[in-house]
This record gives C-alpha cells, sequence and structure tokens, in this order.
C-alpha cells in the first residue's frame, strides 16, 4: 500500500482533530471538577453565632454591665411599685407625682444608657469577630486551595448551593480550632 502525499494529509488531520477534541474534552472535565472544589460558601449568620469568640465577647460582655443592668431592673421594679401604690389612691398628692415623674425620667434614661451601651457593644463585637473571622477565611482558602468563598446570609446573595460548595461546618470547626489556639 503506497501512502500518497493526499493519504499522509488525511492521516495527520484525523490525528490532530482527534487530538484538539481530547484536549477539549480533558479540559472542560478538569474545569468542571476544577469547580466543585474551588468555589465553595458559608452560611454567615451561622457562623458568626457558632464562633467560640462572639459566645466569649457575648459572656464577657454580659458579666460586665450585669450591674448597669441590674439597676435599671431595680429602677423598673420600683416604678411599678409606685404606679400600684398610686392607683390604691383616690387622690394623688403632688409629691407622689413628682416621686413618679422623676422615677419615670431616670428609668428613660437609664434605658437611653443601656440602648446605647448594647449598640456600641454590638458593633464592637461584630468588628472583632469579623477581623478574626476574616484572617482565618483567608487562611482556610489558601490551606484548600480554595479560589472563592462566599458568604451567604439567606437574603440573596446565595439562593441556592449544593452541599457539596457548603463548608460551614467545617469552616466553623477550623476556626474554632484556630481561636483556642490549635
Amino acid at each position: 500500500m503506497k501512502i500518497t502525499k493526499a493519504n499522509l494529509w488525511n492521516i495527520v488531520n484525523s490525528i490532530l482533530i482527534i487530538c484538539l477534541f481530547s484536549y477539549i474534552l480533558v479540559t472542560t472535565l478538569s474545569q468542571k471538577e476544577d469547580s466543585k472544589s474551588k468555589i465553595v460558601y458559608v452560611d454567615n449568620i451561622k457562623l458568626f453565632t457558632d464562633f467560640n469568640m462572639t459566645k466569649d465577647l457575648n459572656k464577657q460582655n454580659e458579666k460586665k454591665y450585669a450591674g448597669k443592668i441590674k439597676v435599671f431592673d431595680s429602677l423598673v421594679n420600683n416604678i411599678k411599685i409606685l404606679e400600684q401604690s398610686l392607683q390604691k389612691l383616690k387622690t394623688i398628692p403632688n409629691s407622689k407625682k413628682m416621686e413618679y415623674a422623676k422615677l419615670q425620667k431616670v428609668v428613660v434614661e437609664k434605658d437611653r444608657e443601656l440602648a446605647e451601651i448594647r449598640e456600641f457593644v454590638k458593633n464592637d463585637v461584630n468588628k472583632k469577630v469579623w477581623k478574626r473571622l476574616n484572617n482565618y477565611i483567608n487562611t482556610y482558602g489558601k490551606k484548600r486551595n480554595i479560589d472563592i468563598i462566599l458568604g451567604a446570609q439567606g437574603q440573596g446573595n446565595i439562593m441556592y448551593g449544593k452541599d457539596y460548595a457548603d463548608i460551614t461546618k467545617d469552616f466553623i470547626k477550623f476556626a474554632n480550632s484556630k481561636y483556642e489556639g490549635n
């Protein structure tokens, strides 16, 4: 069998076409496989609430401001007792009215003060926790060769994701381990 130039070109072209299709098939399949492990997401709300640092800071703040809360609760209790005693009277003396108004003013001031403290503490905790978590997210992504870690809040960022892409539980374990010094 004699190979002519035309037959040789047909063989070369066939080999090139087969190589081209093989290359396209391999790159397409490898991209699909890579995308499963390279783009993942975490549930931000669950991550924040289950992170041990959040729990620790909240406990510290509860202890730190427990005295102010007790004072406020005591004032509220005093005003309730005063209201009950005033309801029993047919006529309320001016001194009792002034006492009630003064106590009411103090309760409103303390309530405002506590609201400001709660807002400050909430913002401070959020800032500290997310600063730490963002560092851990970077470390986690680099260690596991992840291209993108998305944050889901259940409000439109990620409406659906396959279970294999949800790394929330694994990342919480990782972050808590890092936080605890492991």
